[in-house]
């Protein structure tokens, strides 16, 4: 349970990096354009799929290294 907490902890520390802060505060700022009008829901949707696709990316780059090198050291 005690891990679980720390666990839980650890991801929302991570929360709080300067890219996610920068990142949520894009997708905050252009849903407030897009819903008064201002923004296009075309430009919503290049901006939000775009932040998106970065951090999915990311996650998959970083789990791909760490299986090459798990690998590699085997040889």
């Amino acid at each position: 349970m005690r891990e679980a907490v720390c666990l839980l902890l650890r991801n929302i520390a991570n929360l709080f990096k300067v890219k996610t802060i920068l990142s949520l505060a894009v997708i905050i700022t252009t849903c407030v354009l897009t819903f008064k009008q201002l923004v296009s829901v075309e430009a919503f949707m290049a901006i939000a799929s775009a932040i998106i696709t970065y951090y999915f990316t990311k996650a998959e780059t970083k789990e791909e290294s760490n299986i090459e090198s798990d690998f590699g050291e085997g040889e």
